[in-house]
């Protein structure tokens, strides 16, 4: 009887092997959804929306003029919302820059925060004004009631608050101040009047933020407060010894983190937020997993590309995601199920399911 040696066992296994490997690596990388578009700024809703905006450059004799064109994607199906040209026509040649983007709690109205730039030669430099935009899902624009004014000015990082009607957003370049819109009533005001803040998240589903000040310390101390976006309401969370970045609010709004130095992240429970949980990471930018009990980092400055890592913030594990490819930008969903992210290059956005 011949008996086949294992080795001879190995080889031929082998082919089968990488055949069920390569089946396997190719259905994880398949994505659920891609737009093929250079995908400068996105945001994902709550009902697993994309909102994203794609620059155009453009030339008239010697003056280039730079818009955005703005697109929804949902289940692999895209609808241009926002025409450039049409959003920000000509005469006068005016450009625009997209900022940032953000859905309402419920994923049916946008704020689109822009740099708007007067026309500029070759041979001039760029100057212009932060403002905010309102958008429905369908782009068609949402006026302030009685505003002299087509945006709202002066302002940036806009978020819809859970009734659909006030709008809170940035007044400064930092510290900020903060302030409030209604579109309804046309009311504006600044909120917290007198105080300063140094670094600000939303939580637009509460109709709350969490910052970090030292002018609302009693000490003199730097210190992280929960706003009320509604009634003005102010609660001392923690003081905060040492802050370099990175203030980020999980999904439930019950864990935040952020950058204490070059190396670390910070975790606090706010529930039990004298107690925080110091991890070493390296500096990047970070996003939530859907548990809380990891976040997925991208290593390096925010505007580089960089691999994207999982790190267990409680059992010190470190565990490269999407086969250790390098990625411009990403964003998880708020519900926690997808990932966004954008190539080195041409942006493209796909779209791929979390484990």
């Amino acid at each position: 009887m011949n008996i086949p040696r294992p080795r001879q066992l190995f080889v031929t296994a082998l082919p089968f092997a990488l055949l069920v490997l390569t089946t396997l690596t190719r259905a994880q990388e398949k994505p659920l959804m891609e737009i093929d578009r250079d995908c400068e700024s996105f945001a994902i809703s709550s009902n697993n929306r994309i909102v994203c905006s794609v620059p155009r450059l453009k030339r008239m004799k010697k003056v280039i003029i730079q818009r955005a064109d703005v697109w929804v994607a949902n289940e692999g199906k895209e609808k241009l919302i926002v025409e450039g040209e049409k959003f920000m026509p000509v005469p006068p040649p005016q450009s625009f820059q997209v900022d940032s983007l953000s859905w309402s709690p419920d994923g049916s109205r946008i704020a689109m925060s822009i740099t708007t730039q007067k026309p500029t030669s070759d041979d001039e430099s760029p100057s212009g004004g932060k403002a905010i935009a309102l958008l429905d899902d369908e782009g068609h624009e949402i006026k302030v009631e009685g505003s002299k004014t087509r945006f709202v000015e002066e302002a940036s990082h806009g978020t819809w608050l859970a009734d659909n009607v006030n709008v809170a957003y940035l007044i400064g370049a930092g510290p900020y101040k903060i302030g409030r819109v209604s579109v309804v009533s046309g009311q504006s005001s600044t909120l917290f009047e007198g105080h300063t803040f140094d670094a600000i998240v939303w939580d637009a589903p509460r109709n709350q933020a969490y910052a970090l000040s030292q002018n609302l310390s009693v000490s003199g101390r730097q210190a992280l407060f929960q706003l009320d976006l509604v009634h003005e309401g102010i609660r001392e969370v923690t003081r905060i010894d040492a802050y370099q970045g990175g203030l980020n609010l999980s999904s439930s709004g019950t864990k935040l983190a952020f950058f204490t130095d070059g190396d670390a992240v910070e975790v606090l429970d706010l529930a039990h937020a004298a107690k925080p949980l110091s991890v070493r990471v390296g500096m990047g930018t970070f996003a939530w997993s859907r548990d809380e009990r990891r976040i997925l980092l991208k290593r390096g400055p925010p505007e580089k590309s960089g691999e994207l890592i999982w790190v267990g913030l409680y059992d010190g594990t470190f565990t490269p995601a999407l086969h250790g490819l390098e990625y411009h930008a990403f964003a998880i969903s708020p519900n926690g199920e997808t990932i966004a992210v954008t190539e080195p290059g041409k942006e493209i956005l796909r779209v791929y399911p979390l484990q």
